[in-house]
């Protein structure tokens, strides 16, 4: 694959972003730990006391089985960390390392490569908190919950894939990593994260004469791939009753390839005008 100078410039890179990242501080690449163990605590705790509301009712089509809304918040929280992260950092990682890319001769895939090992290494110890908070209080879990750990690596491919087609574009319109705040702003809620997915595809909701939100909502879902790997995730973990079709297999397991050849593609084939325009 990278010859062995590349392979050791790639571990230097993760290990660089590691420490760099919270260079200054007193507890320095600790706080790439501490942050997930905080949010772990934070969403197992506060919103599982403030939002038991929302446990199952005969009215309601929500139902966190044995678990809390909590345990649903994290379960579709992390993932989509991971996914934002990987792709906020990324579109900007050309520009960033452009020192790099004039004095040193490597394949420049190997910055995108660092930041989804860093982030990936950071939201996976996340989640492996989060399933052993789950069995301290008590869950049993299923085994499957740890496949969530390789749908998250899935996931990852699909946002790794995707940041080769922003950075291009960055480097010629420097308002793509702007833009992408905004759009991940707004993917965030068609995702059932802090919700679940029955609230906007279950019928009963009285239909009024103008537009429907939630109609929108669940038509926006229902296109929208990244919904298959949280939810995924969140039936793994067991806070909902999962289900996939073959469809959302399919997803699933070809979506993350489909984005990595396409981004690789468009990266290769505009890599000489980057070069010149960093």
């Amino acid at each position: 694959m990278f010859e062995k100078v590349n392979r050791e410039f790639f571990w230097l890179l993760v290990q660089r972003d590691l420490k760099v990242r919270y260079a200054g501080s007193t507890l320095g690449c600790l706080w790439n730990l501490l942050h997930p163990l905080a949010l772990v605590a934070i969403y197992m705790t506060i919103f599982s006391s403030i939002m038991i509301e929302l446990r199952s009712s005969d009215e309601s089509p929500v139902d966190f089985g044995s678990l809390s809304y909590g345990a649903h918040l994290c379960a579709g929280l992390i993932p989509w960390l991971l996914f934002s992260d990987i792709l906020i950092r990324s579109t900007g990682t050309l520009i960033e390392n452009s020192h790099f890319l004039r004095r040193i001769s490597f394949p420049p895939v190997i910055l995108f490569l660092a930041i989804f090992a860093n982030a990936f290494i950071i939201h996976a110890f996340g989640y492996a908190c989060f399933l052993l908070a789950l069995i301290a209080l008590g869950v049993k879990l299923p085994l499957l919950a740890l496949g969530g750990l390789g749908v998250m690596l899935l996931l990852g491919t699909c946002a790794l894939g995707i940041s080769f087609l922003l950075a291009v574009l960055n480097v010629f319109f420097r308002d793509v990593s702007q833009f992408l705040t905004v759009v991940l702003q707004l993917l965030f809620w068609f995702n059932p994260i802090v919700y679940v997915k029955e609230i906007l595809i279950t019928p009963g909701t009285p239909q009024g004469t103008g537009w429907n939100v939630k109609e929108f909502g669940a038509t926006v879902m229902l296109c929208n791939p990244i919904e298959r790997f949280i939810s995924a995730i969140q039936g793994l973990v067991g806070t909902v009753d999962y289900h996939p079709t073959g469809i959302d297999l399919g997803i699933i397991f070809l979506f993350p390839a489909l984005c990595l050849a396409i981004g690789l593609l468009i990266f290769k084939k505009n890599l000489p005008e980057i070069r010149d325009a960093i």
